[in-house]
């Protein structure tokens, strides 16, 4: 499932590959994945791209946004010929003088939709602050948990509390704060929230720099191992920090990996 690293990635190439392009046509090849007024709204030129949490934004001219939710296996990148989709291309933006910039997604879980960009805001109300922002401070992550007492991986990876986290980039952010993931919020004292939020920042960064190496193409992202987590799929192997075996455990019908010699409960 694209993380904030991976979303960050497709944003980053989408700004080197395709700067000020327009958009003349949008042929929606799946309808269920288009919402709203995306046909109309997501022609002229683009301006600029953006992400929030999980999702890339595509500004244009007109004052209209196009939101893409990636859901579980989406990708947006460009290409050079139209109408030569990929195979799973659920939504294509055809450019004025050739190529296209297209949605593609295998499982069907994402959405495409148009918005007004001055709605753009209220639309993604949802999503809790974005961790790499300069403003965000170990006292906004400790006000999220406020009054909850669930374990603190799923807090994590709900994009209410804080935006972009998902299950890779939880644990491993659990992993360098020492923390373990089946802790309840609540019951994490001033130094672990301190902790917390400078794994979290320094995890997410490092994600981003090594996506940024190791990434092939646009369609298909590597896998953990590539990305040298440190405890995510890693399962029966010694820990790299303290040589304990990293420990698999299901939590919220996700797979959890920890290092019970780190992390300990």
């Amino acid at each position: 499932m694209p993380e904030l690293p991976e979303a960050e990635y497709m944003v980053r190439r989408l700004r080197e590959a395709a700067p000020g392009v327009r958009i003349t046509k949008v042929r929606v090849l799946r309808e269920t994945v288009a919402e709203g007024a995306l046909v109309k709204g997501a022609l002229g030129g683009v301006t600029s791209y953006a992400r929030r949490a999980k999702n890339v934004l595509i500004h244009l001219e007109t004052g209209w946004t196009v939101r893409i939710q990636l859901g579980m296996t989406g990708h947006v990148y460009p290409v050079g010929q139209a109408g030569e989709w990929p195979r799973f291309t659920r939504v294509a933006f055809v450019l004025e003088g050739g190529g296209a910039l297209v949605f593609e997604d295998a499982r069907t879980f994402g959405t495409v939709s148009a918005v007004r960009t001055e709605h753009l805001a209220e639309v993604l109300a949802e999503y809790g602050p974005e961790p790499l922002d300069a403003g965000f401070r170990w006292q906004d992550l400790r006000a999220a948990a406020w009054g909850l007492r669930q374990e603190v991986k799923p807090f994590l990876m709900d994009q209410r509390r804080v935006a972009g986290l998902g299950n890779i980039w939880a644990a491993e952010a659990l992993f360098g704060a020492r923390i373990h993931p089946a802790r309840r919020v609540d019951s994490l004292g001033e130094g672990e929230w301190k902790a917390l939020h400078r794994s979290v920042r320094a995890t997410l960064r490092r994600a981003i720099e090594n996506t940024m190496k190791v990434t092939a193409g646009p369609e298909e992202f590597p896998e953990a191992d590539l990305l040298l987590t440190r405890v995510y799929g890693r399962a029966g192997q010694a820990c790299r920090r303290c040589g304990s075996v990293v420990e698999r455990v299901v939590q919220a019908a996700r797979a959890t990996f920890y290092c019970p010699g780190c992390q300990e409960r």
